[in-house]
């Protein structure tokens, strides 16, 4: 199964193991990355890219969620403004579903507490099984778009 995925941590120490262990998961053979990122949200609830490595629209995602985010406070059309300009930071919004991008940030947003960091990735997932297993050792929340 191909999209987006998100592994919430605690810390910014965790989410960084976790980019290694995505390293890891795909040499072993069960997933194929396409991009990775981590982002952390601050004690005001600011989200903020640490770490992008990306190939395909992964920047986009990571746009879309720090935008969406910044205009959760205008309710749904904050949201959705807010998220179309994160978008085009990102990458061209019409390489994009949007609609679902902004679902899978709220769906993120929403697992993630002030000083936490996720894990987000574009991957093609050959077991889902492996990737829970290790990301649940580390403390990690999978969530998928």
């Amino acid at each position: 199964m191909s999209g987006f995925i998100g592994i919430v941590f605690h810390d910014e120490g965790a989410a960084s193991q976790a980019s290694g262990v995505l390293e890891e998961l795909q040499t072993e053979g069960s997933l194929k990355l396409a991009g990775t990122a981590i982002v952390q949200k601050d004690a005001k609830g600011t989200l903020v890219a640490k770490q992008v490595i990306e190939g395909g629209p992964l920047g986009t995602l990571v746009g879309v969620l720090i935008g969406g985010l910044a205009g959760l406070m205008g309710g749904p059309a904050g949201t959705a403004i807010g998220a179309a300009g994160g978008a085009l930071v990102g990458r061209a919004a019409d390489h994009i579903n949007l609609g679902e991008r902004v679902k899978f940030a709220e769906r993120i947003s929403r697992a993630m507490t002030p000083g936490s960091s996720a894990v987000l990735a574009e991957v093609t997932e050959y077991s889902e099984s492996s990737l829970d297993t290790r990301m649940k050792a580390l403390g990690g929340v999978v969530v998928r778009e």
